[in-house]
């Protein structure tokens, strides 16, 4: 028997990570140009969604380890897409803020998304993407107690 992706489907963590690289070559293609790069914008877009973050925060709600975070917002911060503030509760610590250049970056690069993600959407039956998002959540709680045991 011959086995291809309709006899084999993948598990709970090949799935994940086929889903994570095909999400990712989207996200690429819709940034490709704006001098930013996949990664970058999802730490822009969280930055700009929650507001002020300290790279402590970033790196515990993208599941990103403290030094690659470092390295996005150094990256983010030479480009001028963020600056660094200080944090109005600990002055020994910062926060992320967004700057001009880094909203209009933003809002460029969320005209191309929204139409892509519309386009996801459009492939999918009424219902899933709440029913997928809601699936993931779980999943990504599922992962996150696992590994603080």
């Amino acid at each position: 028997m011959i086995r291809n992706r309709t006899t084999v489907k993948p598990g709970l963590f090949l799935q994940p990570h086929v889903v994570a690289n095909l999400s990712g070559t989207l996200i690429e293609e819709i940034v490709e140009g704006s001098g930013i790069t996949a990664s970058e914008f999802a730490v822009s877009s969280w930055v700009n969604v929650r507001g002020a973050s300290t790279p402590g925060e970033l790196s515990r709600e993208l599941g990103l380890s403290p030094t690659t975070v470092s390295a996005m917002v150094d990256r983010r911060v030479r480009k001028k897409q963020l600056r660094r503030a200080r944090h109005p509760e600990d002055g020994r610590s910062y926060v992320l803020e967004p700057t001009a250049k880094g909203r209009s970056t933003q809002a460029a690069i969320g005209k191309r998304f929204a139409k892509k993600l519309q386009a996801v959407r459009g492939n999918l039956a009424e219902g899933d993407a709440e029913e997928i998002l809601e699936a993931m959540r779980r999943f990504e709680d599922a992962l996150r107690k696992t590994l603080a045991e």
